[in-house]
């Protein structure tokens, strides 16, 4: 393996394990991120630790705070629910196109994370999100990639960022997480069948009851 090799290795390493502390909540959002700390947890160098946040950054994960240093991202709660709105509308376009589109190896990869969230949801004694939140978004992502269309890709990755679905999710209880399971059945029956506007209204769905749940929370919280 040459040099830079080793060098992308690294980096792709301190990516995904960041990524994977954000996701579980073992970094906090609002939490600051030194690049020593973590590349002593990491056994890395400083280096691939600084490319890693850069690219976080670039996706909304985490922010560069001038003279003050780098945190992970924080939404709060009435920015998350114009995210909703701005996500309904472009993914349910996405479903709608992936109707017309989708090839049999995406729709494998869509029933294989229809299977685990199925899996976890089950486990009621427990909630299932960090582990969820990685099928969902592989999930989503599949569809958007599906519709061929590089800027709708890109404006849906742009909005749907990490800190979203994490702070989605922790919205979220037993009875949501298997309601969102059948959802998550009900566009995959829609797409595989080719029906457009019954993906669209699928999706659109799904996501406002995500953000129906988010508001449920408010209101239970100010009881």
């Amino acid at each position: 393996m040459t040099a830079t090799e080793d060098t992308s290795t690294a980096h792709q390493k301190a990516y995904e394990r960041i990524h994977e502390l954000i996701l579980t909540g073992r970094i906090a959002p609002g939490e600051r991120l030194r690049e020593r700390n973590l590349g002593a947890l990491l056994g890395l160098s400083r280096t691939p630790v600084r490319e890693a946040l850069r690219r976080l950054s670039s996706e909304g994960t985490v922010r560069f705070e001038p003279n003050r240093g780098v945190y992970v991202e924080e939404i709060d709660r009435g920015e998350l629910l114009e995210i909703f709105d701005i996500g309904a509308a472009l993914e349910s376009r996405c479903a709608r196109l992936a109707a017309r589109k989708i090839g049999g190896e995406a729709l494998d990869v869509l029933q294989d994370c229809l299977d685990g969230m199925t899996g976890l949801a089950a486990r009621s004694e427990r909630n299932p999100g960090p582990d969820y939140v990685k099928l969902d978004k592989r999930f989503h992502s599949t569809i958007v990639a599906a519709t061929g269309n590089r800027k709708l890709q890109a404006l849906v990755e742009h909005v749907v960022s990490l800190p979203v679905l994490s702070s989605a999710f922790r919205q979220y209880g037993p009875d949501d997480f298997r309601r969102s399971v059948r959802q998550h059945g009900e566009i995959l029956e829609a797409i595989r069948s080719g029906d457009e506007a019954w993906a669209e209204v699928a999706m659109r769905n799904h996501i406002l009851t995500g953000r129906n749940a988010v508001v449920k929370q408010d209101a239970t919280a100010g009881d």
